[in-house]
C-alpha cells in the first residue's frame, strides 16, 4: 500500500509541475504472457505457458531537466489462450486494467528523430481471468471457474493486483513513436499453493502524440 501512494504521489507532482512541455496521446500494442513459476505443483501448471495478449490506451508525457521524460499511462489488456490436448481443449480469458508509470531518456537523431529509453513500476488490476475446459469429443464444458475467485478450493485462485516492472526502448519521429520492452513481475500471485507465481514478457507497440 506504501509503493502504490508512493507511486501516485509521485505521479500527480511531475503531472502538476509548472512549464513542463505536455503531450496527450494514445497507444496499442501486442504483449505476449508467460509465467515465471518457482516450484511449480500441478495446480500453478494448469496456467497458460504462453497467452497472446493484446494492449490499448491513453497516455500523457512531460518534458522535464533536459533530455529526461515521464509519462503515466492507462491501458485495458487482454490475454487470451487456447491449448488443444488429446481428451480435451482448455481456453483462458483475462483483462487487465493498467496503470504504467515511465521515465524515459531520449536524445535527438536530427531530422525530428529521437532515440531513447525508458524504465519504471506498472501496476495492474485484473478485472476477469476465466477458464473454460471443453471435451475434445463431446464438446462438452466440463469444467468453468474464475481464476479470481475466493473459493480456497480452487487450485488456480489468483490475486488481482499486479506489480510489475518494465524497460524498454523507443524510436521517435515528430509525432509517433514504435517503442518495445520486457515486463516481469515483482509480487506473487498465488493465493493458495505457495509458489511462487509471477506473469512475464516481452512487449511492443506503435503510438500517436
Amino acid at each position: 500500500m506504501k509503493k502504490t501512494l508512493f507511486f501516485f504521489a509521485l505521479t500527480m507532482l511531475l503531472l502538476s509541475a509548472p512549464k513542463l512541455q505536455a503531450q496527450l496521446g494514445f497507444h496499442v500494442g501486442y504483449a505476449p504472457q508467460t509465467y515465471a513459476i518457482s516450484q511449480p505443483t500441478d495446480g500453478v501448471l494448469s496456467l497458460p505457458r504462453l497467452s497472446h495478449g493484446f494492449y490499448g490506451g491513453v497516455h500523457y508525457h512531460r518534458d522535464f531537466v533536459g533530455k529526461f521524460g515521464f509519462t503515466a499511462a492507462l491501458q485495458v489488456r487482454m490475454n487470451s489462450s487456447t491449448v488443444n490436448e488429446t481428451d480435451f481443449t482448455t481456453q483462458n480469458s483475462q483483462f487487465l486494467a493498467d496503470l504504467p508509470l515511465l521515465l524515459n531518456y531520449g536524445f535527438s537523431l536530427g531530422h525530428d528523430l529521437t532515440l531513447g529509453a525508458f524504465v519504471g513500476p506498472m501496476l495492474s488490476y485484473g478485472i476477469s481471468y476465466s477458464f473454460k475446459k471443453t471435451n475434445a469429443e463431446t464438446y462438452e464444458v466440463e469444467e468453468t471457474h474464475n481464476r479470481y475467485g475466493k473459493s480456497e478450493s480452487s487450485d488456480y485462485a489468483l490475486k488481482r493486483f499486479e506489480v510489475a516492472a518494465e524497460g524498454g526502448l523507443f524510436f521517435k519521429f515528430r509525432s509517433y513513436m514504435l517503442f518495445g520492452g520486457y515486463r516481469i513481475g515483482l509480487n506473487d500471485l498465488d493465493k493458495i499453493s505457495g509458489c511462487a507465481t509471477r506473469p512475464k514478457g516481452f512487449f511492443v507497440g506503435i503510438s500517436i502524440n
